[in-house]
């Protein structure tokens, strides 16, 4: 039997129209004085869950809980209500329906989105309108009104195997989720891999499978496309009969998924041949290529030095996108201080050093990831200049580099014939950078070394070059415009 909540005796009221509980509907230009009404009879109860996978399309209301209407002891006033979802006022028409819009926003910004039943706390309230004015005259008890939002799974990781990688857990590359931790708030997720042949197959595995049963089916299983061997490079990912995705060029590549469309989209990367540092300390300056990265050993991994601001210090461009904001690397979550995380490229936030100290920030392009090293000497020693100097002014003046973050020395130089040339502190030959012996390094063949103190002259072919000097990691890059 359905449990009914009568209005009872609340709805006997004398009408006035300045009592605190006055809403003016119909917004009249004169105020009359209501009459004594009294009504009985009316009652409200709850309905079932309402689940909002249920409604069909285009429809606009939804039905939230029974109400009877009561009677009026006077002709010409009729009752209108509101309904109140833990205190928020809504309107809500005498079947008992509201606007499916508003409800769905409510229980999205209360709750989340995920499709968890949610139970509220609710209250009707009667009015009286007489076609002038409106008055609230009583409020019912509370009863519950249950509601289910429509919305796919997404589990709380993703895994991508394949020819690339292996298909086991052991091969499996995790996606890094992009935005808040709230999966159905941010339901996108990203990867940047490189498939090491043409024609290579792919496959995604959600968390809860890589955490138990690998292969396992079911609308929470592995995720694939709905052709087997589909070359797209954007579409829709299913967990019926999932088939394995192929990519025909070998290369290196982002893969963005969005579990809350459960599509993919690929794309492509050109793997630079420089990286440049922009951020608090350049002044986020997207037309100076002042900061340039250093390389490891190997191509992907590269530094930079210095002192660091602690606060939004820095986002990662390559040069073949320097200027553009969408294609600066950063991470997760705006100023991020962690000491090491996840870089992404799209809707990117500024990495924040963990602290105002000197670091060595390393970014990794393979694995898409960054870390902060602290150096143990935070009292680096320190230049009044660092020039260049060399035959292209018979070794007895110097080309001035300016120093554009703490200890990191930068200018454009052109040579105009071919030469040697070398570093120097302070227009002075105690402290100059060189590498191996004269000539070793011709930099039209590699643009960067790590410099030694009076090491050997450094070949320039005649041109012009962006030049860039490290005074504590002792890094020599000299890079042709």
């Amino acid at each position: 039997m359905t449990k009914k909540i009568f209005f009872g005796l609340a709805f006997a009221a004398l009408l006035t129209a300045c009592t605190d509980d006055y809403k003016d509907w119909v917004s009249p230009e004169k105020v009359a004085q209501p009459e004594q009404v009294s009504f009985a009879d009316g009652s409200v109860s709850a309905v079932d869950v309402i689940k909002m996978a249920d409604l069909v399309d285009g429809q606009t209301m939804v039905k939230v809980c029974n109400l009877t209407a009561p009677t009026a002891s006077v002709s010409g006033y009729t009752p209108i209500y509101s309904i109140s979802l833990n205190g928020q006022e809504f309107a809500l028409e005498e079947d008992g329906t509201m606007f499916v819009n508003e409800l769905k926003e409510y229980v999205e910004k209360t709750f989340g989105k995920a499709p968890e039943q949610r139970e509220i706390e609710a209250t009707v309230s009667a009015w009286l309108n007489d076609g002038n004015t409106s008055v609230k005259t009583a409020t019912s008890a509370a009863f519950p009104v249950k509601v289910l939002l429509d919305a796919p799974f997404i589990d709380s990781g993703y895994w991508l195997v394949g020819d690339m990688l292996g298909w086991d857990a052991a091969g499996a590359k995790p996606f890094t989720h992009k935005g808040s931790s709230d999966v159905y708030e941010a339901p996108e997720f990203q990867i940047v891999f490189k498939t090491t042949a043409d024609n290579q197959y792919w496959k995604i595995i959600p968390q809860g499978n890589y955490d138990g049963d690998f292969w396992g089916g079911g609308n929470k299983g592995v995720l694939g496309t709905v052709v087997d061997g589909d070359t797209s490079m954007e579409g829709t990912l299913t967990t019926d009969n999932p088939q394995a995705g192929k990519i025909e060029k070998a290369g290196t590549y982002r893969m963005t998924i969005n579990m809350m469309e459960y599509t993919y989209k690929i794309d492509p990367i050109i793997v630079a041949d420089a990286y440049y540092v922009v951020g608090g300390v350049q002044g986020w300056s997207d037309s100076q290529k002042t900061c340039l990265f250093t390389p490891e050993e190997q191509k992907d991994v590269l530094s930079y030095t210095t002192k660091w601001t602690g606060a939004w210090d820095l986002k990662v461009w390559d040069a073949n996108s320097f200027g553009n904001w969408d294609a600066a690397w950063g991470c997760v979550v705006d100023g991020d201080n962690s000491p090491s995380g996840a870089l992404i490229n799209s809707g990117a936030g500024a990495i924040s050093a963990p602290s105002a100290e000197f670091y060595t920030f390393t970014i990794d392009m393979n694995t898409m990831t960054y870390t902060w090293t602290k150096l143990a000497n935070q009292n680096p020693t320190e230049y009044e200049h660092i020039s260049l100097i060399g035959e292209f002014n018979g070794w007895s003046g110097d080309f001035e580099l300016e120093q554009v973050t703490p200890h990191n020395w930068y200018g454009v130089f052109t040579q105009e014939t071919d030469g040697q040339l070398k570093f120097r502190a302070n227009h002075d030959w105690g402290t100059n950078w060189g590498y191996g012996n004269d000539r070793d390094w011709d930099v039209s063949e590699n643009f960067n070394k790590i410099g030694t103190n009076g090491g050997g002259n450094i070949w320039v072919p005649a041109g012009t070059y962006a030049v860039y000097l490290n005074d504590i990691t002792n890094s020599m890059l000299i890079l042709a415009q």
